[in-house]
């Protein structure tokens, strides 16, 4: 079977797979953008080598951005942020240490906290410590 393609190769044709440390982040041309850490790009990528597409670009990319188990998504993305609360966690931290902007991510509304800047305002550390100095 000469000239078939890698399910990998479908699901990829209009992608950009950049890597970045332990963080894999795919372009897709026209379709959003999400992070997955490169140890699980790796895995899904082996496996999806493994299989032969269906030439359709759309069923191949979801048969593969199906099998990532922990993923952040840009909102609009075929494939939609998804995981276990602690790996987003985790991974959306090394995403803001590797510079990603979180606000422009679609994280869960549990997660949302990682995306804003902590604040300097009233109520925070500072002030807490500047009550406690000027008491009694």
């Amino acid at each position: 079977m000469a000239g078939t393609v890698s399910l990998y190769d479908s699901a990829f044709k209009r992608a950009r797979v950049v890597r970045q440390g332990d963080l894999t982040q795919v372009i897709i041309d026209g379709g959003g953008a999400f992070v997955v850490s490169t140890q699980e790009f790796l895995q899904v990528r082996k496996w999806a080598q493994s299989k032969a597409g269906s030439q359709n670009v759309i069923t191949d990319r979801g048969r593969v951005f199906e099998q990532f188990t922990v993923l952040i998504a840009r909102p609009g993305t075929q494939a939609a942020t998804r995981g276990h609360r602690v790996q987003l966690e985790k991974l959306a931290d090394a995403m803001k240490q590797a510079g990603y902007d979180l606000s422009e991510w679609a994280l869960p509304p549990e997660l949302k906290h990682l995306g804003r800047p902590l604040p300097d305002a009233p109520g925070g550390k500072k002030d807490a410590d500047a009550a406690a100095d000027s008491g009694p």
